[in-house]
Parts: C-alpha cells; structure tokens; sequence
C-alpha cells in the first residue's frame, strides 16, 4: 500500500477524518479522489451511505472552488507522539569487599586450599620464617598430588619448606644482571617459532581474534585500538529486586540486545522509490522482538536522528516507514509535487538511514551470550568491539570481572595499574595460546618499562626507546642524525651509563663482570 501523503494531507485539511483521509489516498492522487462516487467512497472507508455522501460533498466543494463546511462539524484530533528523553545514568562506586575480592583471587584454589598437606605446608613455612604465597603453596600441593603422596611427616614438610626457599633465592636476580637484554632473548627467540596467522577461532560464533605475532606486536607498540577489540561481560549473580540475574537465559539475552549495535538495516529492509523520491522501511517484527524494540520506538529514534519527517502507515502499529529527502514536517508534504527533492538527495539518505544507531552500545558490534558454565552454571557476553566506560554503566554488569583486550580502554577507565596487568595478561595469553613457554617476570619486566612513567608507552621510537636518556642509545636505534643534531642544539650530555652507549665508544659495559674493578696485588717478599 503507498498512501499519496499530499492527498492525504489535503483531504484532512478540509476536515476528512485521518482514518477516512487514509484509505481514501491510498494509491490515489487527488485527481482520482474528485472522481469518486459516494457508494464508491463509503465502501472504501468501510463505512454508511450518509457519511459517503457527506464525504462526496465536502470532495466536491472543494474541486468547485467552494469552501464547504465540514460534515456534522468533524474534528479530527491528532495524538501527540511520546518522545523518550536520553537520560545519562551513572553507576555509584562498588564498595571494595576484602573478602569477597580475595573469594574471586583464590577461586583457582578452593580445592587446593582444603587440602590438609596445604596447612601443612603453611604453617611449617610460617614456623621457619620462609614466606610463601598461597599460589606457591598451591603449585606445591598439585606437585606432590601428582607424585601420590597425600601425607608428609614434619621432617619431610621442613625438608619441603628448605627446598623452596633455596630455590627462590637462586631465582632472585643478582646485582648489575643484564635484566633487560636476558627478557629481549626470553620474548624474541620464542617469537621466531610464532606464526605468522593473524586470526583463529575464539569460542565465539563468527568471532576471529588477533594471535601470534600479530598481537604480540600490537601489544608492544601500544596500539591505541587492537585489530580485534572484544569484550568478556560479566554479570552480577542477583538483579536489584534480589532475584536470580546471571544464571537466568532471557535475562543475559534483553542485556546482550542492549549492548549490541542496532542499525536501521538490522530491524527494517530499505527500499528506494526513485520514480517518487523517497524511501520505504519494512519493519521486520522478529528481529524488533530480539532487539527489544517496537516499531513506534524505531519511527521515533529515526525522526530525532534525520530531523525529518517519518511517515507511517499506521501511528499505533506502524509496519511501513516513509522517509522524504528534506521533509521536516508533514505540512510540507503538500509541497511535495510542485518541488521533489532530487536523486543525490534521496542517496544520500539512504545511506545515512543505514547509518543510524537505534540502539546498542557505541563500537560493540555484536554480543553473543556464552555459558552456562560448568561450575556456577552462569552465562556471560562475549562481544566484538570494545567500550569499557560505557559497558559499566549498565546495571547487571559486574565491573569487578568485566575484561577487554583493548589496553588503551582499560588505562583510560582503570588507571596505569590495571593497564600493566593487562599487558601482562595479553601477552602471556598470547604465547601460550602459540605453545610457548616464557617465564612471566620478562613479561613484568616489559610491561614495567611500558608504564613506568604513567602513561602507555610503545617500545620503539616514538616510545620508550626514542626516549632513552642516552643521545647515543637512541641515535642507534633509529633516525641516527635526527637524534645528534637536536642533541647538539639542546647540548645534551650522555655520561655513558647504559649498554648501547659503552659498546659504540668501545668501553666496558657496566654489568656483569663490568660492574666491578679487578687489582692485582703481588705478593712481596
């Protein structure tokens, strides 16, 4: 059905009602209105012989020239249609739980931790003075599990507790022990065995994620957005009513259609009536039900978002949009004929009608739920694209475990702290997805020099080692003239102090061995 909205619009001016007006423009111009009968008119409008011919009458004053009154005084009154006010919420700070942030700390180790070779083992390690983390304590129990021993005697307990105290000392790092050169061999070397595939499967639907060498590389350079941005939500285990909330399938599911981006080809198929410059949208109700929208919803959104008029074909239970290039309000719609908007304009709408969000979180493209887990039986998001700040401010999220894999995000929202464990998760996450094994202090070590001054800095020129104190280390990086030439208009000194810099004069590095002085003192006699 395509209503001639100027006739419509006409026919209301000279007081048909909206219904009778509509029905009576459909798929006819005014033209053919003035041609009907009164039989005709009444069974379209569906209604009795004497309205049909007050209707004839008022068509016909009008096609005369004559300004007749309005049948038995009819006046139409239209409904004012509701408009949503965008209300910013903001979510009050989480009180910190001590105990509840050291459950979700130790949850890897709820099994472990009941084991009696686990207090054990404490408590002989407080008795010698040896301080032990429950992690340590941890990985000790699952060693001796996987020996089948369930039982130690206090001397084999104190022999333990010796064992790993030794131990420790030994990988603590000596004095003036090249830190820095032992990591760059540690990450580098297992860098070589990494292919080069950018993109595997993550257990999300659809869903490719950066790994390898590729991430590695995006993590060292401080990409200020990954390739792949995604999201992990959580969700509290109760809603504000103290109801069941993550673990309840329908619930996790209106969130997820919350957060994902709506566009207006998600909810509507866009057809282009060039012949009549406008464009019709066919609003698809199963997808509007699993977006958690209605249709006077979406008529809404779009009228605030163009600034122009959005025609329906029904104002309760529209099922058809129209939209006329330039159309602010519908009075103009009777101008329509005498100036149509031209093909460009009605292109360009079309294109920013696809363009429009109606609904979702700003760059999360899509949300998918996952779970239920084994353990708690509970169900999370999984999302492509990434947006932190916004994410949290929905009620239901649980902040505390929400994660992305955007560094950037995480320092912006949480702070330096939370964005150098992130990069030791990305990394270390990253090797042991490729099946390479890196001590995680060289991981602490990168990740210190990354954020050591505040900010997240990329370990290349532009970052960590264009800003070596050295004139000598940075110039044997890269941009070797630009780096002596400003060092010399600054007059900088470089007190030789690093590595780079001794081995370009040809003096001893002030490590290892080059940290201290040999004399030889010869015997007298």
């Amino acid at each position: 059905m395509t209503v001639k909205s100027a006739t419509k619009k006409k026919l209301q001016d000279l007081g048909v009602q909206e219904n009778y007006a509509h029905e009576l423009a459909d798929d006819r111009k005014w033209d053919d209105v003035k041609l009907l009968t009164p039989v005709e008119i009444a069974k379209i409008c569906g209604t009795d012989s004497k309205s049909g011919e007050q209707i004839h009458n008022i068509i016909q004053g009008a096609a005369k020239g004559n300004k007749a009154a309005p049948a038995a005084q009819t006046f139409t009154i239209k409904r004012k249609r509701a408009t949503r006010r965008r209300t910013e919420t903001i979510r009050s700070l989480q009180n910190y739980n001590h105990s509840k942030k050291m459950t979700q700390i130790d949850r890897d180790m709820f099994e472990t931790m009941d084991d009696p070779l686990f207090e054990q083992i404490k408590q002989s390690a407080i008795d010698k003075g040896v301080w032990l983390t429950p992690r340590m304590i941890h990985d000790l129990v699952l060693g001796l599990r996987s020996r089948n021993v369930s039982k130690l005697t206090a001397k084999q307990v104190g022999g333990v507790i010796d064992s790993m105290s030794s131990a420790l000392s030994r990988t603590k790092v000596d004095p003036f022990e090249a830190v820095g050169i032992i990591t760059a061999q540690s990450i580098g070397e297992p860098g070589t065995q990494m292919t080069m595939r950018t993109f595997h499967y993550a257990g999300v639907a659809t869903v490719n994620v950066t790994q390898g060498l590729p991430r590695i590389i995006e993590i060292v350079d401080a990409r200020k957005t990954p390739e792949t941005p995604t999201m992990n939500i959580y969700l509290d285990a109760a809603d504000e009513k103290g109801k069941p909330f993550n673990t309840e399938e329908k619930k996790v599911q209106k969130l997820a259609a919350s957060l994902e981006t709506t566009l207006t080809g998600d909810i509507a198929g866009i057809e282009v009536n060039v012949a009549q410059r406008f464009l019709t949208l066919t609003l698809n109700n199963k997808n509007l039900r699993m977006k958690d929208m209605t249709a006077s919803e979406v008529r809404d959104k779009l009228s605030r978002s163009l600034r122009l008029y959005v025609g329906a074909d029904d104002d309760v239970k529209p099922k058809e949009l129209t939209i006329v290039p330039g159309i602010k309000k519908e009075e103009e719609m009777a101008d329509l004929s005498s100036n149509p908007p031209t093909y460009t304009d009605l292109l360009a709408l079309e294109d920013k009608v696809k363009k429009v969000k109606l609904k979702g979180v700003k760059d999360v493209i899509r949300a998918n739920i996952q779970g239920p887990t084994k353990d708690t039986g509970e169900y999370y998001i999984s999302t492509i694209g990434s947006n932190l700040a916004k994410v949290s401010e929905f009620k239901g999220v649980d902040r505390s475990r929400t994660y992305t894999n955007n560094i950037m995000e995480i320092h912006k929202y949480l702070g330096i702290e939370a964005a150098r464990q992130s990069i030791i998760n990305e990394m270390l996450l990253t090797l042991e997805g490729a099946g390479l094994d890196v001590d995680v202090r060289h991981l602490l070590t990168v990740s210190d020099v990354m954020t050591s001054e505040g900010q997240v800095r990329a370990i290349g020129r532009h970052g960590v080692s264009g800003n070596k104190h050295s004139i000598l280390a940075r110039a044997a990086f890269e941009v070797t003239v630009n780096h002596l030439l400003n060092a010399g208009i600054r007059g900088e000194i470089d007190y030789l102090t690093g590595v780079a810099e001794n081995i370009i004069v040809g003096q001893p590095v002030a490590l290892g061995t080059g940290s201290v002085d040999l004399y030889y003192v010869p015997n007298e006699e």
